[in-house]
């Protein structure tokens, strides 16, 4: 079968098409012929060489993937051959709290993720998907949509009536949006430039902040909402700061992604002032995923998908990632 792999350095220049055995299920395993992945920011933090946790070579890179099941082991019960699933992104977290064990194994670096042709799996790493969505939308959904449930859902519930900001236009803001108004709650869009307004009202969102080069925007959060009940920070940095400061009395933050910065600087007396919960998010368990499939299907949610490459052009697609002004995911199709 053919993997895309850094092969001696983890750079884009060393991203090369390699050759490996087919793989044999065992009796608890799947055999998934891969159909499409989607791009986090992790990704390219990664090809930087900005990641967190250290990756070595070669590693098949890319965390969020969709694959028919073509084979399964004698064993197997979770999944049957012809069903669309998804590789779990944290294999060991099966359900309860984060802990090293089981946030050791990170498809994608540092194990290897889903830019292969076939991967074989042991059945507890998987998940099916929502039978009504296709490979494209089925990829976005084990890293972004986890996390938006996870953290919404899971960490700290987000109520029917409560008011939730989201920032900008990518994937973990539209996964977040498209859950809380299946929630039953208020969702306020932070944007810079209006290019996306009209993109977000047809998903339902009818207040939109645009902030331009602003950096006062909570002020204006402040007068549409009175102070929102949960945010969800995509950016980081001091980004941070104004996400706090845009919450409401006994308000909570999501902080989710480090696009902006990877330190941030807060008033801790505002924080104090405003009873303010931080949660910082690292994906979600294999029981988030289910729970996020059954409410994906009983809803008919479908996720956002800006655009697609074909999988040869995954450095055109990180370009396009880093670049943003996008709505939703970029996915590649193999």
């Amino acid at each position: 079968m053919k993997v895309y792999a850094y092969a001696e350095r983890i750079a884009l220049d060393d991203l090369r098409v390699m050759e490996r055995p087919d793989p044999q299920p065992g009796p608890h395993d799947v055999v998934l012929r891969m159909r499409a992945a989607a791009l986090n920011y992790r990704d390219l933090a990664i090809a930087r060489g900005h990641y967190h946790v250290g990756v070595q070579p070669p590693l098949v890179p890319v965390s969020d993937g969709a694959g028919e099941v073509i084979a399964v082991g004698a064993r197997v019960t979770r999944v049957r051959q012809g069903d669309l699933a998804c590789p779990v992104y944290l294999p060991d977290w099966i359900d309860g709290p984060v802990s090293p064990r089981v946030a050791r194994r990170r498809l994608g670096g540092p194990s290897d993720g889903v830019l292969a042709e076939f991967m074989c799996l042991n059945e507890e790493e998987v998940v099916r998907a929502p039978s009504h969505l296709s490979p494209e939308e089925a990829a976005t959904l084990p890293v972004t949509a986890v996390t938006a449930w996870h953290a919404l859902y899971q960490n700290a519930t987000l109520r029917p009536g409560e008011t939730l900001l989201v920032q900008g236009a990518g994937g973990v803001s539209m996964a977040a949006l498209q859950l809380a108004r299946a929630g039953g709650a208020r969702v306020i869009a932070l944007i810079r430039g209006s290019r996306h307004a009209e993109r977000l009202r047809a998903l339902g969102i009818e207040d939109i902040v645009t902030t331009g080069d602003v950096a006062d925007w909570p002020a204006q959060v402040l007068a549409l909402t009175g102070g929102v009940d949960v945010a969800i920070d995509v950016a980081g940095g001091a980004s941070l700061a104004r996400s706090i400061a845009a919450t409401r009395t006994g308000g909570r933050v999501h902080l989710v992604g480090y696009a902006a910065d990877t330190a941030a600087s807060i008033d801790i007396f505002e924080a104090i002032r405003r009873a303010t919960t931080i949660h910082v998010a690292t994906a979600g368990n294999r029981q988030s995923f289910e729970a996020l499939v059954r409410v994906v299907q009983m809803q008919a949610i479908r996720p956002v998908v800006a655009k697609t490459f074909p999988v040869a052009a995954f450095g055109a697609a990180l370009e396009q990632l880093a670049t943003g002004g996008h709505v939703g995911k970029l996915v590649l199709t193999f």
